[in-house]
């Protein structure tokens, strides 16, 4: 069953411009044969496109969307593009568009005017392959035929939860896994419409949905998403406890027992023969239904790890800086089995923790200065910037983005213009990976630049970047590798008055609305690395401490 036909919404509840407009003044809506007057308000959505295809309404959104919101986020257009996975919308433009945004929610966030302000990215193409990637995920044709299932029921909270499963698939004694994908789907097949949209989109999700955008897409009360959510989760648990799911608790135990306390994604994906195929009742491959029972795991990026990523990573800088000297590979490997990871996996874990680096001489040296001392500053400046390898969270213009990436601000000048090479902070550098003594080559939209550390480090000339994007002096330009080691850049034209808040964020990266002061604060909070809510002398300490006198001056 499709996504459109298990939902009894109409277009203007998957679109919110089209609650806020005057729908019936827009030309392109009406007419349209086989589909009745205000077909957009009244019409269910499968039976839209049963009649438009999924292209077709895509193309008829992309018209509205430059034609009529041009100023509107493409997320806001159509909010059910948040809890789309990227790769559905597999289109050569979307993937340029993808790169020149940064992220999958920095493209959503921009408006259909910014993006055809981007250079090499067509905004109607781009926008039609976003839209139509969702009303095919929602078109009848493009679905696998269900098995018989009662109709469904709407209800506006969570139906109660059973004190029992449905009868359970048995399972053969002698090859209890191969029967799990059926015992869950036998558990779990009977969900209703609004339950299963939760457990797709929240609780077996990659990357878990907002619940008020949830919330819009079902057009019911955010608390019903919670309600929603807490019932599912109870209900996981209760089955967890039968003596049916024993089976899946041994299989748990296993993984547990193989992992230690950090695995590549991959290799949990690939722990057993079923994680890859895709349970009939939830409609989500298994590992995500594995990932969200698996007490204490949480995945990061490319990792699996038990507990917090950021606390096993500096737990494992600490361990490597308090060698009296920089221990081999072996030794490193050797000293880190201390700390949970797995010898077959472990020098894939050093190889992922910023900061550290395997010089030439197979040794690990973690960023820190002669004496032991980690994270510490170097004498003199370089470039404007303050010296010495040190964490990128306390390295100058260095901010985190919505993406979990950091990014460097570089202010632009005459010579960046110009082509001149862009001086790097060594915090930043050590970062994406640079190590003295190296030079190498990244991709960018714009062809290869270089990045190298002799003297100093730098990235050599944006010349031709910068003037894609229309960079004048006093302009800012953002920085970042890609875990592909692509070269992203984001433009920020000069700000043009505004107060001292919104200029500040600015300087971060940050475009949207200020709000006040406290709630600026909490994100320059957040984009320097502070991750508790801190008060406002702990961000101007921080400040100090990175050396970030532009924005001090304007908070101070």
């Amino acid at each position: 069953m499709s996504d459109g036909e298990r939902m009894n919404f109409c277009l203007s509840d998957l679109v919110p411009p089209l609650r806020w407009s005057d729908a019936a003044r827009i030309t392109a809506l009406a007419d349209r044969p086989g589909l009745p007057d205000a077909w957009w308000r009244t019409l269910p959505l499968h039976r839209v496109l049963a009649v438009l295809d999924a292209e077709a309404l895509g193309d008829l959104l992309t018209g509205l969307a430059l034609d009529h919101w041009p100023a509107a986020a493409v997320g806001d257009v159509l909010p059910a593009l948040h809890v789309l996975d990227p790769d559905e919308a597999d289109d050569p433009q979307v993937a340029i568009a993808l790169d020149r945004a940064g992220s999958w929610h920095g493209l959503l966030a921009l408006s259909g005017r910014e993006l055809a302000d981007q250079p090499f990215v067509k905004a109607r193409p781009v926008l039609t392959a976003l839209f139509t990637a969702v009303f095919l995920r929602m078109s009848p044709e493009e679905a696998p035929v269900p098995e018989p299932v009662p109709e469904p029921v709407f209800e506006p909270a969570a139906a109660p939860v059973p004190e029992s499963v449905p009868e359970l698939v048995e399972v053969p004694p002698e090859e209890p896994v191969s029967e799990i994908p059926e015992l869950i789907d036998a558990a779990f097949g009977d969900l209703d419409d609004q339950t299963w949209m939760v457990a797709q989109n929240r609780v077996f999700a990659d990357e878990p949905s907002d619940p008020d955008q949830l919330a819009r897409l079902l057009a019911v009360h955010p608390t019903v998403i919670h309600d929603l959510e807490a019932a599912l989760r109870d209900r996981l648990s209760r089955w967890l406890a039968l003596p049916e799911a024993k089976p899946y608790n041994e299989h748990l135990t296993r993984l547990t027992e193989t992992f230690g306390t950090a695995v590549p994604k991959d290799r949990f994906v690939a722990a057993a023969e079923w994680h890859e195929r895709e349970l009939r009742s939830l409609e989500v491959p298994a590992w995500r239904f594995v990932l969200a029972t698996l007490p204490g795991y949480r995945l990061s990026g490319d990792w699996l790890v038990d507990g917090d990523i950021e606390d096993l990573r500096e737990r494992t800088r600490s361990l490597i800086a308090s060698a009296e000297r920089p221990p081999t590979v072996p030794r490193a490997l050797e000293m880190i089995g201390s700390l949970g990871i797995r010898p077959d996996v472990a020098r894939q874990w050093l190889e992922s923790v910023p900061q550290l680096r395997a010089q030439k001489a197979s040794q690990i040296d973690p960023d820190r200065q002669p004496g032991g001392q980690h994270g510490g500053q170097q004498g003199g400046q370089q470039g404007g910037q303050q010296g010495g390898l040190k964490d990128v969270a306390l390295t100058r213009r260095c901010f985190r983005q919505p993406d979990g990436r950091w990014w460097l601000r570089v202010d632009v000048t005459a010579d960046h213009l110009q082509g001149a090479e862009v001086p790097l902070p060594s915090g930043f550098a050590a970062y994406v990976g640079l190590a003295p003594g190296e030079d190498r080559m990244v991709r960018s939209a714009a062809g290869e630049v270089g990045l190298s550390w002799h003297a100093r480090p730098v990235l050599g000339s944006l010349r031709r970047i910068l003037g894609e994007v229309a960079a004048e002096e006093g302009s800012h330009i953002f920085l970042t590798l890609s875990e592909e080691g692509m070269l992203r850049v984001r433009h920020l034209p000069a700000a043009e008055g505004g107060d001292e808040t919104s200029r500040a964020l600015r300087l971060v990266g940050y475009t949207a609305p200020s709000g006040t002061p406290d709630q600026a604060a909490r994100v320059i909070a957040t984009r320097v690395g502070l991750s508790a809510p801190v008060g406002r002398p702990e961000l101007l300490a921080r400040l100090r401490e990175r050396g970030d006198r532009d924005l001090l001056s304007l908070l101070g």
